[in-house]
């Protein structure tokens, strides 16, 4: 029994040693070294699971766009009434819940406002509501868990520019006030030619987004039944063209109403050419208000005038837009003075009154020698002015 302890012992420390050496072997296998347990990188904590059923916070179609382009609309009627943002205007953007997103910014000559945190917002050619949408769908992507509440109001208004074309005094680019009116801007202009259509005034808007909206705005008929005008509101961009009244369209269209109110043209040019004794010619311009008559001529006159005493021969010359072309009509200046209404024609700018049957053969004589037709009123009258002041040659 002696000699079997020393084969024990050996035995048990071999075992030991086994042990030991395969519990090492295990741990490198499938444990974590110490040094990288106590300073490795900590780990991210788990996403949180996806309901695949829950419906979306911002559905699609609700989703503003990510450029400035507003969309296409089919109702060009309501969305004339829309204020569209564009540069120089002012928005302050509110929000309740959390103040330190709000702020008051002008836009930007690059059609952005700044926003405390969530930075520059494009926001020309939207309208007030689409800022909102924009505003608090931005901010519940990008900070909040949620969308907040916001509010986006109109602090201060840009200066209006447009464009006025067509049958006024004076077309061509104004500036006008924030929120002015259709009839205002016409007003501005000098106001509507004896030639134009209310009933047509077209009013085109364009989009950033290159659509274009064309309204038709009827100034005649509300003026006719005694109603209010539209309250149609222009915006800067806008552009407004009074049409033009065609031939066979006029039939029901009362001009001397129209030329009696402040869409109008405020005032008129006539010329009056009288004989002057022993020879020679005189050439007189009166300015009268829109809408007067052959008497008005008359009563404006001195009364020393040869059209004021007994003179029969008195001719009417007009450039017909339509015709294009000269016209003449005879006036009974005794007749008009009796009351005979056919006599007391009403007169249009640019108008030309001739004293004395004479007078007038000389006249026409004199257009028959020019070279060049008269081809509008800026012709017609330049060639009365000619005939007057002495200067007309067969080179005109």
């Amino acid at each position: 029994m002696a000699k079997k302890q020393p084969l024990r012992s050996l035995n048990q420390f071999i075992y030991g040693c086994s042990s030991i050496v395969l519990w090492g072997l295990l741990e490198m296998s499938i444990g974590t070294p110490p040094v990288l347990s106590q300073h490795g990188l900590p780990r991210l904590a788990p996403e949180p699971p996806i309901t695949p059923d829950a419906p979306p916070t911002f559905q699609p179609p609700d989703i503003p766009p990510r450029t400035i382009t507003p969309p296409v609309y089919q109702d060009d009627s309501k969305q004339f009434q829309l204020y569209r943002l564009d540069i120089g205007d002012v928005v302050s953007v509110s929000v309740p819940e959390f103040p330190e997103f709000s702020a008051s910014s002008p836009i930007d000559p690059e059609g952005n406002i700044q926003i405390p945190i969530l930075g520059r917002v494009a926001v020309k050619g939207l309208t007030l509501d689409e800022v909102e949408t924009k505003v608090r769908y931005e901010l519940g992507r990008r900070f909040l868990r949620t969308e907040p509440d916001v509010v986006a109001v109109l602090t201060s208004s840009r200066p209006v520019q447009l464009t006025i074309l067509g049958e006024v005094a004076k077309p061509g680019f104004y500036t006008v006030a924030p929120n002015s009116d259709l009839t205002v801007v016409i007003t501005g202009a000098g106001g509507s030619t004896p030639r134009a259509d209310l009933r047509s005034v077209i009013v085109r808007r364009p989009l950033v987004d290159g659509t274009v909206l064309e309204e038709k705005v009827d100034l005649y008929n509300p003026l006719i039944k005694g109603k209010s005008v539209p309250d149609f509101r222009v915006q800067g961009g806008d552009t407004i063209i009074i049409s033009r009244l065609e031939v066979g369209q006029d039939n029901d269209y009362d001009r001397y109403l129209i030329s009696r109110t402040s869409l109008n043209q405020p005032t008129m040019t006539v010329r009056v050419l009288v004989p002057l004794l022993p020879s020679g010619t005189a050439l007189r311009n009166v300015t009268l208000p829109s809408g007067s008559t052959f008497l008005d001529v008359i009563a404006s006159l001195p009364t020393t005038d040869r059209l004021r005493i007994n003179v029969t021969d008195v001719s009417l010359l007009r450039f017909d837009q339509e015709k294009r072309g000269v016209i003449t009509q005879s006036v009974n200046p005794e007749a008009a003075l009796r009351g005979d209404v056919s006599q007391n024609l009403p007169l249009e700018d640019q108008d030309v009154i001739i004293v004395s049957r004479t007078l007038l053969g000389k006249v026409f004589a004199a257009f028959n020698i020019i070279t060049q037709p008269i081809r509008d009123v800026r012709s017609f009258t330049n060639t009365i002015n000619d005939f007057a002041t002495g200067n007309f040659t067969r080179g005109n």
